[in-house]
């Protein structure tokens, strides 16, 4: 799998977090807590299942919850071993 940039990762869940959360741009921040953004632990629940599927990583939603932001899942993608450049 080729790298994929950071900043489309981070990309990417900013989108997802938008169309699938209804959180507005506005309010989204990569370093903000996912509960200033109003996302519940079903929210969360839902989050870690569309980034499972879409980067073909296990993730379950206490690490998403232990992440606590964007940024920080991110790096929990890499971690896992999502090819992040």
């Amino acid at each position: 799998m080729t790298a994929l940039a950071e900043s489309a990762v981070t990309e990417r869940i900013t989108e997802i977090m938008a169309e699938k959360f209804s959180v507005p741009a506005s309010d989204i921040d990569v370093t903000a807590e996912f509960s200033t953004m109003k996302l519940d632990s079903l929210d969360l629940v839902e989050l870690a299942v569309i980034l499972s599927d879409q980067y073909g990583v296990a993730l379950e939603d206490e690490e998403i919850v232990e992440a606590g932001n964007i940024e920080n899942t991110v790096a929990l993608l890499r971690d896992k071993g999502v090819p992040i450049a």
